[in-house]
């Protein structure tokens, strides 16, 4: 996976991914005034905890400036437009390259992925043993995936089990289907030096060699991946500085 250079210019084969630390200093939860919308602050101050509000603060507000490079415009004024599974898309007005993106985060960092033209989605996980269990595996997992985490070694589930995860959320983010599509409907291939792909959808009329999932870095004790709707599309990786 390559990196990005310090001006990037999407061109139509490329997915960029940005890491986006929550918590390190100078981040966009401590900047005023803030870039988010009335809407944003509104339910950043839902929260009940102080930490949770600044992870969302934080990372709404990388979302806000990193969107901004693309569109060359200043971060309060990107725009978005929601989809009945409640993800989000680029106002119409504002999407004239047809710009996709999506954002996860989780614990103290986010990861964001944008391409044009394509569904793109992104998700990355504190990686807690605690979850990585069979129970959870046989609930969520296809038969297949969870007996194939089964047959690992004990000492390698853990990593594998957040590896299938991710690259399974990854995928279903990037339907926009949240939890109406099971996370056992379909496969996913994951293990020790596997590399990532789709390979089974059930009931579906997505086809597999459609789609391409990528592994992407991830800070010690994080797993993370991307899926986008585009075989063919190039990866590119940064870290965000505020």
């Amino acid at each position: 996976m390559r990196s990005l250079p310090a001006n990037p210019k999407l061109a139509p084969n490329q997915v960029h991914v940005w890491q986006i630390s929550l918590a390190a200093p100078g981040t966009p939860a401590t900047v005023s005034p803030s870039p988010l919308s009335e809407d944003e602050l509104q339910r950043a101050n839902r929260f009940h905890f102080e930490k949770d509000r600044l992870r969302f603060i934080a990372a709404r507000s990388a979302l806000r400036n990193i969107l901004a490079t693309y569109l060359n415009l200043p971060p309060r004024e990107v725009a978005f437009s929601y989809a009945s599974g409640g993800k989000p898309a680029l106002a119409p007005h504002l999407n004239h390259s047809a710009l996709h993106f999506n954002l996860s985060h989780s614990h103290d960092y986010a990861l964001l992925a944008i391409t044009p033209n394509s569904r793109v989605g992104a998700d990355i996980e504190f990686i807690n043993p605690d979850r990585a269990t069979g129970a959870i595996a046989q609930r969520f997992f296809s038969p297949a995936e969870a007996a194939s985490l089964q047959a690992l070694p004990p000492a390698k589930r853990t990593a594998a089990f957040f590896q299938c995860w991710t690259r399974k959320e990854a995928y279903v983010k990037a339907l926009g289907a949240g939890l109406s599509l099971p996370l056992s409907s379909f496969e996913v291939a994951f293990g020790p030096g596997v590399p990532a792909s789709l390979l089974r959808i059930r009931n579906s009329p997505e086809m597999p060699s459609n789609w391409r999932l990528h592994d992407i870095p991830a800070p010690q004790g994080y797993a993370a991946a991307v899926a986008v709707d585009n075989p063919t599309k190039d990866c590119l990786f940064q870290i965000w500085h505020p």
